[in-house]
């Protein structure tokens, strides 16, 4: 399964005016129909973009829409443990681990979330944040190929 990065669905819903729009359209018309996957902290940062882009009944619908889609998987960290101080712990120990990588806060979670997924493949406008930090295959939308 392939994951999408935040920046892909906040140019599709907000900025039609950037000059990667017409190449995350196509992206996202050639897997229309196919199941991908965003992670629950990229959905609620793309929900932070559209409140402050639009307004929040906008970015609950669409929070709403994400949730309910047949063809999104919600992706949530897996945690070794199962109470919650320990799933603070891990997230802790799991997001300095990253941000020891070089990664903001942000990134590490969503990255920590992709990899204990297990996610193959990442589709992200902002390479720079996420190579040469993971084993994933990141990529962007217009090298994309289904």
């Amino acid at each position: 399964m392939i994951a999408i990065d935040t920046d892909v669905p906040a140019i599709h819903h907000v900025f039609h005016n950037d000059p990667r729009y017409e190449a995350t359209e196509k992206f996202l018309s050639n897997i229309r129909g196919t199941t991908k996957g965003i992670t629950i902290f990229n959905l609620l940062e793309l929900c932070g973009i559209i409140s402050t882009a639009r307004q929040c009944e906008e970015s609950a619908r669409i929070f709403e829409q994400y949730l309910r889609s047949h063809n999104v998987t919600n992706l949530f960290p897996v945690s070794s443990s199962e109470n919650k101080q320990a799933f603070w712990s891990d997230l802790t120990t799991e997001c300095l681990a990253r941000i020891h990588r070089g990664m903001r806060l942000g990134d590490a979670v969503i990255l920590w979330t992709l990899e204990s997924v297990r996610i193959e493949t990442f589709v992200t406008w902002n390479l720079h944040h996420f190579r040469g930090k993971t084993d994933l295959s990141i990529i962007n939308p217009s090298d994309f190929m289904p």
